[in-house]
């Protein structure tokens, strides 16, 4: 399912700092290879200059356990606070209905969350970043600052489905980043993921 445009989803929270910023120069996005989260061939991800300071990073992925993990980078020529927002379709492979999403985002430099892009019905919580926590990544690990968004309340994107997640972020120069997506079930489904792993508990018992 091919990326539905920004006018199709709720964009909120947007906050633009001001002053010198650095321009991007290169970057990189891709899921970690296993299997979790399948994200197109990068040469079909959709990379907008919208200012000279400014940047969308637009991809579909297909998620089909119910965590999953990215990892790439921002190239800049300086060591100031470029903005990039980066955002996914997120299709639903997985065997139940999501009522909520989770996005930690990691990075090796200090950053801000200045802005969230959730389906349309969805709600938020932001927790912005604090540093010395461990990196939600499997390919690199180690320490950085962290920081999240939980989007919830919303109408639940069955199997087959699409939803629309993203962060807007601000950070200091060239930066490595790596997210941890985690969706999560509805209450019915949850209680019958449940049962289903007991009555594996008691098969082995």
């Amino acid at each position: 399912m091919r990326w539905l445009g920004v006018g199709l989803v709720f964009l909120a929270f947007l906050t633009m700092g001001s002053g010198a910023s650095a321009s991007l120069t290169g970057w990189s996005c891709d899921d970690d290879g296993d299997g979790s989260i399948v994200m197109e061939d990068p040469s079909t991800m959709v990379w907008t200059t919208v200012s000279a300071t400014e940047y969308m990073l637009q991809a579909d992925c297909v998620q089909y356990e119910p965590m999953g993990h990215i990892d790439g980078d921002f190239i800049a020529d300086s060591e100031q606070d470029p903005v990039v927002w980066i955002i996914e379709t997120v299709e639903n492979q997985t065997d139940f209905s999501w009522t909520g999403y989770r996005i930690d985002i990691g990075m090796d430099k200090e950053f801000s969350i200045t802005g969230v892009v959730s389906p349309m019905d969805w709600t938020f919580a932001i927790t912005q970043p604090v540093s010395g926590q461990s990196l939600p990544s499997h390919t690199n690990p180690g320490t950085g600052w962290v920081g999240s968004v939980d989007f919830y309340a919303g109408t639940a994107i069955d199997p087959g489905q699409s939803g629309n997640f993203g962060l807007v972020v601000s950070f200091l120069g060239s930066v490595a980043f790596c997210t941890e997506q985690v969706a999560t079930p509805e209450p019915a489904s949850l209680v019958l993921l449940g049962l289903g792993g007991l009555a594996m508990l008691r098969r082995r018992a």
